[in-house]
């Protein structure tokens, strides 16, 4: 259990760096599929925003009625 609660603890120290970390990466990601012209680099970016989107992101148990912008 303590093991858990230093986890927690340096998750909640550390949060700031880890979403600049991710909002880096996805970054980083977008300018190089741009910068290419195949499409096999693209479908490696939306597999990685699939899964911080799933895993990752904050708005996990938004309404599936809810109307979003188009």
């Amino acid at each position: 259990m303590n093991q858990i609660m230093e986890i927690v603890k340096w998750f909640q120290a550390n949060w700031l760096q880890i979403a600049q970390g991710i909002a880096a990466i996805i970054g980083a990601a977008s300018i190089i599929v741009k910068l290419t012209p195949t499409l096999k680099d693209n479908t490696i970016l939306l597999k990685i925003v699939k899964f911080l989107g799933k895993y990752i992101a904050l708005n996990v148990n938004t309404p599936a009625d809810v109307d979003r912008p188009k």
